[in-house]
């Protein structure tokens, strides 16, 4: 991509995250293979409660993983923080979308397994957390299962610790710039968007707190749920400090 036009803006508007990412997102993740994330996650539903039907998808993103699992025969909902988001994953598939936030999960009844994916819950401080679990279970039906992920702080540093990428497409360029606050254990990711018809430059800024694993197990335990694993990557494997992505699979206990 070329970065003179980047260059050549002093002034930015400052938006909320995915505010103007939302539509760049897709192509952002291209490298994110959502059918076969789909395919792990229905292989632990089938390990840990083979009934699973129903599903929520909290911070859905632009529903990929929501449409990844409504053609294995699944109902899902979904919802997400960022309007923008939302209305993309409308654009998708045809199920209950919704703007919410996962520290007020607006939804009622009993469902079968709630999902968290790609990082979600890094987005949240610890406080948050607490009250995240205790929504999450009480929307769950009793053995439902509380599937999320996160990535370490092994994995920032080998990857996202001083990362810049460059792209543009038609009417826009994007420049990211990924660096790591070790003593804050804070990931933060800048995205610069230049608007071709407009001549508008555009900043989204967004933060991830990178927990210790035993932090969360912790904070999961505490909240009432079985850990049933933390596992490595896409597998069943137990995780470690040094994996790059972790998946935690809690169940509601029958009450």
């Amino acid at each position: 991509m070329r970065t003179s036009g980047l260059h050549a803006f002093r002034r930015f508007t400052q938006v909320s995250p995915y505010g103007r990412l939302a539509p760049l997102y897709d192509r952002v993740m291209d490298h994110v293979d959502y059918e076969a994330w789909a395919d792990y996650i229905v292989s632990l539903f089938q390990t840990y409660k083979r009934d699973v039907r129903r599903v929520v998808d909290g911070g859905c993103g632009t529903g990929s993983m929501a449409l990844a699992l409504e053609r294995r025969g699944y109902v899902v909902v979904g919802f997400d923080r960022s309007e923008e988001m939302i209305r993309i994953a409308r654009s998708k598939i045809s199920v209950p979308f919704w703007q919410g936030d996962l520290r007020a999960i607006g939804l009622s009844g009993r469902w079968d397994a709630f999902l968290c994916l790609y990082d979600t819950l890094q987005y949240l401080e610890s406080t948050s957390l607490d009250t995240v679990c205790s929504d999450v279970w009480r929307v769950l039906a009793d053995a439902g299962l509380f599937v999320f992920d996160v990535v370490t702080e092994a994995h920032v540093l080998r990857y996202w610790a001083d990362y810049t990428e460059r792209d543009r497409g038609n009417g826009w360029e994007m420049i990211r710039k990924s660096w790591y606050d070790r003593r804050k254990r804070c990931q933060h990711t800048e995205f610069h968007i230049v608007s071709s018809a407009t001549q508008k430059i555009f900043r989204e800024s967004h933060q991830q707190r990178i927990y210790a694993l035993d932090e969360l197990e912790h904070i999961v335990r505490r909240s009432g749920f079985k850990l049933l694993g933390r596992f490595d990557g896409f597998t069943t494997q137990p995780a470690d400090e040094t994996s790059d992505r972790v998946h935690f699979v809690l169940q509601k206990e029958e009450s």
